[in-house]
């Protein structure tokens, strides 16, 4: 068997007639199905492997690749979301699909659990992922600020792992974390009080424009976690051409145009006037953040050495390389739009299953016997039905469709050659509605994830690489255990204090670069 694998392989790489290339290749296809083959993936022997040209997708023509696909009238994913496309590719394609047009090497797309575990196994020491490439052309053009230090979202190679390494004990260790609960509160405990505030005094109703609020909340967070500077973004009546609103609009226009450049079919390359509006964006982004980090960098020095204050990560940064800290506070600033659409989601899915709010607010209610028991770092550790219903929330509602990786050398995946320089996405997204991996995949069960709930071995996950929220690897989110104990935090005020209703149809949402709610958020409080 081994020989004629061989010879066949042999075979693959002359020149032949389209007639015996097509025997060769049925001849092959009986020695080795199209069936995965994790032991092979493992040892990552590319041998036994099928061309890249075999991997089923849709057929690109010469030239204009598969860019007639998106057009009016004709296109198959014409106006189809991110997601819908990952959707309609694994319907039609299987587990496994390659996408060739958009970019110079070919897309790959992964629907499979195991699949995705073994790519995560291959993506190298310094994982690559090349995306968001408008952000780094802006970075790269305003040198001015950035210094050659691009930073997390953007940056590749050593650079990367020079940079993460520099911030990650700052954002990711669990005691770092912890001394940012009090401003966390504090921030959440005002937001909630405002909420109370917002209603419609006859149908209890938030206004239509409450997504903005959970923005508000979320800038005002992160700016303090960041700076320990307080931006102003709950003041009532904040005027649109306020420096806070300015920023949301233009954090939002940001994701918006990168979609735009990076990820929409077009026949201008350069997608010139989208770039000069992301540019335009980018530049008040920075010049608010400038100003703001500016303010923080001068109450450090009046504060001098007082040891009873709050560190902003800032001023943790700013010991170590000045130029490091700068480029991580503008990265926490832009980072706010996916934490508020999260939260925006959450509190839907909650006020739309009344049995499940009953159970939470049980739970809430015995480590906050009063409305006014702060919520400390250690009452986090004794709340697992909350971080149940967030779990579930970011299963049904993830901020990203799927994680991205450019592959550093050639390597094996479901039996296929895939090139190195390819970007493979793991589309976890597609794999989380999955019912071969979620039992009644389409409802909110937070006991799937409480390991002694009766529920958990019932409609627990069939497998660990099924749900990647926050990414995977040395590459993940590093604000995860930040937007949890931010989600945390607002959930647990949310539901001691009110009685959440929904009354309106499902939650509309935008598939972009990162999930956006769309739908207007007229939840019903009615205090307790």
């Amino acid at each position: 068997m081994t020989r004629t694998r061989v010879f066949i392989r042999g075979v693959n790489n002359m020149r032949l007639p389209l007639k015996m290339q097509s025997r060769t290749r049925s001849i092959r296809d009986s020695l080795y199905p199209t069936g995965y083959n994790e032991t092979e993936d493992m040892s990552n022997n590319l041998q036994y492997v099928r061309p890249t040209e075999d991997i089923p997708g849709p057929k690109a023509l010469p030239l204009i690749g598969n860019l007639f696909r998106f057009l009016p009238y004709i296109g198959e994913y014409h106006n189809v979301n991110a997601l819908t496309f990952m959707r309609m590719l694994h319907d039609k394609y299987g587990n496994i699909v390659k996408f060739d047009g958009l970019k110079e090497q070919p897309s790959i797309f992964l629907f499979c659990p195991e699949l995705c575990k073994s790519m995560y196994r291959l993506q190298g020491k310094i994982p690559m992922r090349i995306a968001m490439e408008p952000l780094h052309n802006y970075r790269k053009s305003r040198d001015n600020i950035y210094k050659g230090q691009y930073g997390l979202t953007t940056s590749q190679g050593e650079p990367w792992k020079n940079f993460r390494s520099k911030v990650g004990p700052h954002m990711m260790r669990p005691k770092i974390v912890k001394t940012h609960a009090t401003q966390i509160y504090d921030i959440t405990n005002e937001f909630v009080d405002k909420m109370s505030t917002l209603r419609d005094p006859k149908t209890l109703e938030l206004p239509d424009d409450f997504m903005n609020e959970l923005y508000k909340w979320s800038v005002e967070t992160m700016c303090s976690i960041a700076l320990n500077y307080r931006m102003g973004c709950l003041k009532p009546n904040l005027a649109m051409d306020s420096e806070p609103q300015i920023m949301i609009n233009c954090i939002k226009e940001m994701f918006d145009l990168t979609y735009q450049i990076e990820n929409v079919p077009s026949l201008l390359k350069g997608h010139t006037r989208n770039y000069e509006k992301l540019f335009c964006a980018l530049d008040q982004i920075n010049v608010i953040s400038a100003k703001y980090i500016e303010y923080a960098k001068n109450n450090i020095s009046k504060s001098g050495d007082n040891t009873n204050r709050d560190y902003s990560i800032l001023e943790k940064l700013l010991d170590i390389d000045e130029q490091t800290a700068l480029v991580m506070a503008l990265d926490i600033l832009m980072s706010t739009d996916t934490t508020s659409n999260a939260a925006g989601a959450l509190l839907y899915y909650v006020a739309n299953n009344k049995e499940k709010q009953e159970k939470l607010r049980e739970e809430v209610m015995s480590v906050l016997p009063e409305k006014t028991t702060p919520i400390t770092h250690d009452l986090l550790d004794k709340i697992p039905y909350v971080r149940g219903c967030i779990k579930e929330c970011m299963r049904l509602f993830p901020i990203a469709n799927g994680i991205l990786r450019n592959m550093p050398k050639d390597v094996s995946l479901g039996g296929y050659l895939i090139p190195k320089g390819a970007n493979v996405m793991a589309c976890h997204a597609v794999l989380s509605m999955d019912p071969k991996y979620f039992v009644r995949p389409t409802e909110y069960i937070p006991e799937r994830w409480i390991r002694d709930s009766p529920e958990f071995l019932l409609y627990g996950s069939t497998h660990t690489h099924a749900y990647m929220p926050f990414g995977y690897g040395v590459r993940a989110c590093i604000g995860q255990r930040f937007a949890e104990m931010e989600l945390e935090m607002l959930l647990m005020k949310v539901i001691r204090n009110f009685r959440i209703e929904w009354h309106y149809g499902p939650l509309e949402h935008e598939s972009k670069i990162v999930n956006t709610v769309k739908s207007p958020l007229r939840f019903k409080l009615i205090d307790l």
